[in-house]
């Protein structure tokens, strides 16, 4: 088992850092975290605001899970108006797992 602790930013105050096209978001909706988890399981939610996750500690049962959600939730993340960072391993980061 891994674990992992996803950040995502608030860029509401920062507009112009959000994708192209995308609105400024408080963070990742609640309900695309449910979608995106697959074999993964949540052991910690932090909201900025109701169905807005600010921080979400995972486990996944391998390596490969967890790469395969972190790529997707930082798409989707990027998509929907916020940053997000991993922490894993004691290492943190913002490129590609």
């Amino acid at each position: 088992m891994t674990t992992i602790l996803v950040e995502f930013a608030d860029i509401t105050q920062d507009p112009a850092s959000a994708r192209s096209g995308a609105t400024p978001a408080k963070g990742m909706p609640d309900s695309y975290l449910d979608a995106l988890i697959g074999l993964g399981s949540v052991e910690y939610r932090d909201y900025a605001a109701p169905g807005m996750l600010k921080r979400v500690m995972a486990r996944f049962p391998t390596a490969a899970h967890r790469d395969q959600f972190v790529i997707a939730a930082r798409q989707i993340s990027n998509l929907m108006g916020t940053h997000a960072t991993v922490f894993r391993d004691g290492i943190t980061g913002t490129s590609t797992v």
